[in-house]
């Protein structure tokens, strides 16, 4: 697919965001690789009920993306066969084997711990 008709579709799919029902008021969006950004696209407005155009520098604030962005990282790391999916987690981040099992809680309401028991299934995520 040449870089025009790729902008194209990507515009396309940035416009029918945010003009379907239900759709985002605004999105920002970008591709890179290994040389750098290859598309950038905008569509919508920065704010509902104002006329201010949404930018690729708009400012976010962006939560609860660790878990994508972590997932997204472990995939490339299995493709490029540095990882495997079955691989215990502890054998990268050894704190990991450390974590304690919450066993409920106490008078006070404070959590009770405990070790996983032997023979338990590791976490490989």
């Amino acid at each position: 697919m040449t870089s025009h008709r790729l902008k194209t579709a990507l515009d396309a799919t940035l416009h029918q965001t945010v003009h379907r029902h239900g759709g985002a008021p605004g999105v920002v969006a970008m591709a890179t690789d290994r040389t750098g950004n290859f598309y950038e696209g905008a569509a919508g407005t920065r704010e509902l009920g104002l006329d201010r155009p949404m930018a690729t520098d708009s400012v976010f604030a962006i939560f609860s993306t660790t878990k994508a962005i972590t997932g997204t990282c472990v995939m490339q790391l299995v493709e490029e066969g540095k990882i495997s999916l079955t691989d215990p987690a502890g054998a990268y981040v050894p704190e990991i084997d450390e974590l304690q099992v919450l066993d409920g809680f106490d008078a006070d309401g404070r959590p009770r711990t405990r070790a996983r028991r032997a023979g338990a299934s590791r976490s490989t995520t």
